[in-house]
């Protein structure tokens, strides 16, 4: 268990990585600042059933993961959309766009179970410690990464070319 301060800490601590949870899982700006805020609570709150079985890091990437779930699903049962992501296609041919937001935006279109793994795999988190998180086999893990990765390239490649 974690102190109310121990807490407080950790939340600051990994607010990057959590932002940019949020931001795999929202495309929007304001939204992606709300689910962030959700994310926080979330985070703060699970502190104090924190037992030690993983390190901090994997801990609060598994609270972030799971309230993004929570999120995606609850978005997904508001509007009639089957692609929640249908939205990064705008403007991605802009000769000013920064690398990292053809990445991202191509992170959004992946399926959640794909985005999970390589979100995971950016905040530099081993295969153990995502399976661990997301409560499957390192074997899924690895498929799912290796999928990502080639459907990442393949969209990476067709910005580039188009």
């Amino acid at each position: 268990m974690l102190t109310e301060a121990q807490c407080d800490e950790v939340v600051k601590e990994y607010a990057p990585m959590l932002a940019r949870i949020a931001s795999s899982y929202e495309n929007d700006k304001h939204l992606q600042q709300d689910l962030l805020q959700e994310i926080s609570l979330a985070v703060w709150r699970a502190c104090a059933s924190f037992r030690g079985d993983a390190s901090v890091k994997t801990f609060v990437a598994k609270v972030a993961h799971n309230r993004c779930v929570d999120y995606v699903i609850k978005a997904r049962n508001q509007t009639d959309n089957v692609e929640l992501s249908d939205g990064m296609l705008i403007s991605q041919n802009s000769d000013n766009q920064d690398k990292s937001r053809d990445l991202m935006s191509a992170i959004n279109r992946l399926s959640l179970p794909l985005r999970q793994v390589i979100t995971m795999q950016l905040e530099g988190f081993t295969y153990s410690e995502i399976a661990s998180v997301l409560g499957t086999s390192e074997a899924a893990v690895t498929k799912r990464a290796g999928r990502a990765r080639t459907l990442l390239e393949q969209l990476l490649g067709s910005n580039n070319n188009g």
